[in-house]
Order: structure tokens, then sequence, then C-alpha cells
């Protein structure tokens, strides 16, 4: 599978601990954006997306990195700051099974990447008709001025011909508060191409929970996106394109072992056939599919002979879709 065009992804990677606290506990890193840039490296191999974020100097940063280029993804515009560290998370899990999350990010590298002059050069590199994706949380993490800042370049990339496609990841601990986080994501909304939100973030930042995915797609594109997909979890995805609509519903799972990374892996698949000009149907199908992978596994990254199972199953599963 093969693109023409360069994909740039900008986010933050963190350290992750996982287990009982001051007991052994298994280290490795996540993030949402990462998350996206790996699958969709695997899916096209050719493609190498750009990954934009922010470390440091120290060994954990490293070695991040190293995993990643090995992932095949670009890490030539990973901004190091040698007086920062990457942010850090631990997921503690109880005796019911259930978890709970512990962050350290709030002086983290990527915090910091939007007002350091490298940011800008990065951007203005690509090529133009470049695209973008980044996610709410991308945008939550910076600082007043590093939102600015953000906003700033990516009005200056559309001009020059790029896509943005933006995942909308809500999470309220990052905002200071709700009508802050409204006023934001209306801005992010307003300059972006195909917005990938998730109905309950939907539901939670606007403060409706009758909200509808036809309310949702209709305010979104009243504020200038084209294409717009609900992700609905279980239920699959709504998409609509300003003049067509529809459902497309995943095949059932029978075991549903870990959810996380489920829609960043579903935004992946999106894009990779988005890419290939795929139609929306056929987009959201190949989303489905491998959200469908990866919550039958624990973790967000499942192993490589798995993904690389992904394209003999859209052959399988391609007869649902009315393309």
């Amino acid at each position: 599978m093969k693109t023409n065009k360069t994909v740039a992804v900008i986010g933050e990677c963190m350290i992750e601990l996982s287990g009982q606290p001051f007991l052994p506990q298994q280290q490795r890193f996540g993030g949402d954006t990462l998350n996206t840039a790996l699958y969709l490296s695997r899916l096209i191999p050719s493609l190498h997306p750009h990954y934009i974020t922010g470390l440091g100097t120290d060994t954990y940063s490293a070695l991040m990195q190293k995993a990643w280029e090995n992932e095949g993804i670009n890490c030539q515009s990973v901004i190091t700051i040698p007086e920062k560290l990457p942010g850090l998370y631990a997921i503690e899990i109880d005796a019911c099974g259930e978890r709970s999350f512990h962050y350290w990010r709030n002086d983290a590298a990527a915090r910091y990447i939007t007002t350091d002059r490298r940011f800008a050069e990065h951007l203005n590199a690509l090529p133009d008709n470049s695209v973008i994706y980044l996610s709410g949380i991308s945008l939550a993490i910076l600082t007043p001025e590093g939102k600015e800042a953000l906003l700033t370049q990516l009005i200056h990339l559309k001009q020059r011909g790029f896509t943005l496609i933006v995942d909308s990841n809500y999470r309220p601990r990052l905002w200071d508060s709700i009508p802050h986080a409204q006023e934001w994501f209306e801005k992010l909304y307003s300059i972006s191409d195909i917005a990938l939100v998730t109905g309950d973030d939907e539901q939670i930042l606007w403060q409706n929970p009758t909200l509808t995915e036809q309310d949702i797609a209709q305010r979104l594109h009243q504020w200038g996106n084209q294409n717009i997909i609900v992700k609905l979890g279980a239920n699959g995805a709504y998409w609509s394109d300003g003049k067509n609509t529809g459902y497309i519903s995943p095949k059932p799972i029978d075991s549903v072992i870990d959810t996380t990374a489920a829609g960043d892996s579903f935004n992946a698949a999106f894009i990779a056939a988005w890419l290939q000009n795929h139609s929306l149907p056929t987009c959201c199908l190949w989303g489905n599919t491998l959200a469908g992978l990866v919550i039958q596994h624990h973790g967000a990254i499942i192993p490589h002979e798995i993904t690389d199972s992904f394209y003999t199953l859209i052959k399988d599963n391609h007869d649902t879709v009315n393309c």
C-alpha cells in the first residue's frame, strides 16, 4: 500500500508505569497520537509519518525515540529540550481489576514545543498539501501561549493546502474549565477538514447527554468541517460528508480484552484508507476492523503479526459496505 501524501502527527507520548505502587512495575510508553502514528506506519510502511513532539536528553527519551524509529516513524521533527523530561503516568489496578490513572506531565517537554522556533521550522519544511493529524490532548497539554502558537501555525498550513484531521479526545482533567475547552475546540474544529470525534466525548464536552451523532455532525459542518466521523464504540461509526450520511457497524467481537487505543487505531486505519482515496464508508470499515483487532489484546500496541492480518480481514469484510 502506497500514498504520495506526507503525514505529520502532533502530540505527546509519555512514560507508562503499570502495576502496584512500590512493587515491581512494567515500564512502557504510550500516547494517543503516538498510537495512531505507529499503526499508520504499520498499515502503510512506505509512509514513515512524521511525529512532532517534545523529548528531553535523558535515557528514557532516547529509548522511546529509538523504538519509534524501529516502527518506521520519522523522528526528524522530534524537538529535544534539554532541561525538560517526558511526561509520566501510572496505571494502578485494584483487586477487582479496575484501573486508575495518575499523571505527572505539567512540565513535560511536549508542553512547550509549539513556542519553540523549531516547531514552525519543521512544519514549514513539509511539502505543500501534506496532512496534519492531532487530537484534543495535543491541544490541551500546551501552555496558553502554546495554544495560540499552534493555531497560528495551523492556519498558515491551511493556506498552503494542508489537510487538517482532528480527533476530539476530550479529557476534562487537562482543562481548567469546560467553557475554556469549548472555546478552543471550536477554534480547532473551525479550521479542520476531517473531524474524528467520539460521541461520548462530545456529550461530556457540550454538557448534553442526549446529543446525537446527527446533532454533532450538523454543528461541525456549520463550523466548516467537510467530513465528520462520530465513533460510537461497539456500535461502530456514523459518517457524514454534508450531503450523504450512514452507519458502518463492526463485526461482533466475542471477547473484548482491553479497549485501550481502540479510538487511536480506528483513526490510523481510517486515515490509511483515506490516503488511498477510499470512500468514507470504506474508511470507517477499515477503522472498525483495526479497532476490533486491538481490543482483543492487552495494551495499546498489539503484536506485529496481528496487525499483519489486517488486510486479509479487510478483503473478507469489504462486501459488508456498499462503496
